[in-house]
């Protein structure tokens, strides 16, 4: 129930295309979770050239993500920054800001690696199944 308040609200923002708009509604009207809002993954992702093990991988992370984890890892990998996605998603700017420490911190769990080498760019590579 929180997803469609959620989407309704994030309809509403000016700067959404029609198209989007559209597609946001689709959601509302037909929710099915997590094969609906990997629709907007594939819009994202229909420029880069995803083979099945990417995207095997990119759906095994997704499958991990609650809703608001997953649509700041989709707007992070479109290259917006969190002030952007807490004003488009109607999200405090903070927890926009610990959305993403909990995305770096699935990405060191999962590459044993520094969070310094975690940036927003690795977050995409990551969302993006690379």
């Amino acid at each position: 129930m929180q997803e469609k308040q959620f989407l309704k609200r994030w309809a509403k923002v000016a700067d959404v295309s029609q198209k989007d708009r559209d597609l946001i509604y689709q959601w509302i009207d037909n929710p099915d979770e997590f094969a609906k809002r990997n629709a907007l993954f594939w819009q994202v992702a229909k420029k880069s050239a995803l083979g099945s093990i990417s995207y095997e991988t990119a759906m095994e992370r997704h499958r991990t993500l609650d809703d608001k984890e997953w649509l700041v890892a989709c707007f992070t990998a479109q290259g917006m920054r969190q002030k952007e996605i807490a004003k488009l998603t109607h999200i405090k700017e903070r927890t926009v800001d610990n959305i993403i420490l909990r995305l770096k911190d699935k990405i060191i769990q999962e590459f044993r690696c520094d969070i310094k080498g975690v940036g927003l760019a690795r977050i995409a590579r990551w969302f993006f199944g690379l």
